[in-house]
């Protein structure tokens, strides 16, 4: 009979609360304690060491794709395409252009912006409540932040990135600041 992971963790936190209701005496230094002190032991590798470890997805950086996209040849797009299908980005200082509503589908919208360092347009295609909340209120050459997975490069329209679905993360300014911005850039002696 195979157990599954859960199954065996459930069944020694079973065990332990079964255990330590027996113990009945709090100085019993005998071989109970021990039983009870390997049992946690044995549930906390089994529980935390064991256990697979959940990783993050990383999320790249929307705007050097955009750029990558535009200066690179026919050979080159097809590449940096296959690198960035279906992956995390993050864009930011994207102008917006147009907002459509119920477009791919009824209840979604579409905000066409322009990835400012290559003039690329950028379609976001937004589906969420609180996304849909924030589109609602874009208005033309409005600047936006915005991350989601890369449906296609390239397919609709020659120089169109197509992010399905996509999540706003907030109204940003229409570049980055040109003076000093990070702390250790400031001050050289902060940490």
């Amino acid at each position: 009979m195979q157990l599954s992971y859960l199954h065996i963790l459930f069944k020694s936190a079973q065990y332990l609360i079964r255990f330590g209701r027996r113990v009945k005496k709090p100085c019993n230094t005998g071989t109970n304690t021990m039983k009870y002190m390997l049992a946690l032991c044995a549930f906390a590798l089994v529980g935390f060491g064991l256990a697979p470890a959940g990783r993050a997805e990383p999320v790249r950086n929307g705007n050097e794709l955009a750029l990558a996209w535009s200066t690179n040849d026919a050979a080159g797009k097809q590449v940096v395409q296959k690198q960035a299908a279906g992956i995390f980005h993050t864009f930011r200082y994207l102008r917006v252009t147009a907002v459509k509503k119920d477009q791919p589908s009824a209840g979604a919208m579409t905000v066409m912006t322009i990835e400012p360092s290559s003039d690329a347009k950028v379609a976001l295609v937004v589906t969420k409540s609180l996304s849909l909340e924030m589109a609602a209120t874009l208005t033309t050459n409005d600047c936006v932040a915005a991350y989601g997975r890369i449906k296609s490069m390239g397919a609709a329209a020659p120089d169109l990135i197509v992010v399905d679905p996509a999540l706003l993360q907030h109204k940003d300014r229409a570049g980055p600041k040109l003076t000093k911005e990070l702390l250790n850039e400031v001050d050289p002696a902060a940490y």
